[in-house]
């Protein structure tokens, strides 16, 4: 969603634990919830995202199924109700999903990926800019 050919990149203490790939940022899971409390101070809202399995060699396996996303931004809610709100849901909806998720079993559904793989967040964030260019509330 994010593009390095559309948007500027990210400040540094958003990205921070972070890996850019094609303009995609993901993020180390311990690293991931100090965006989340950064990025509403930065002027950032989260509109979630999934994990990723990442192998040594760059391949990439998305389990598309395992997923963490805010609710849109509502008709009267401020951008800074908004980005407070967007990462607390994000927030929620991750740690719930790291502590009940086995992903070694989520892992195998995948044939052809091949143990050792990194689990990273793959996330979104946005400014009130970007969220209204991309035809969504704002």
């Amino acid at each position: 969603m994010r593009s390095s050919k559309t948007s500027d990149p990210l400040p540094a203490l958003l990205s921070q634990g972070a890996i850019c790939r094609e303009g995609e940022y993901a993020w180390e899971l311990n690293a991931f919830p100090a965006a989340l409390q950064n990025g509403p101070n930065l002027g950032y809202a989260c509109l979630g995202g999934q994990f990723w399995f990442l192998l040594a060699d760059g391949s990439l396996y998305e389990p598309f199924w395992l997923e963490a996303n805010s609710v849109e931004r509502g008709a009267n809610e401020t951008w800074p109700d908004y980005k407070f709100r967007s990462c607390l849901e994000v927030a929620d909806g991750f740690t719930a999903l790291v502590k009940k998720t086995d992903f070694e079993q989520e892992a195998a559904q995948f044939k052809s990926l091949q143990s050792p793989f990194g689990v990273l967040f793959n996330a979104y964030f946005v400014t009130e800019a970007e969220l209204a260019s991309l035809g969504l509330k704002s």
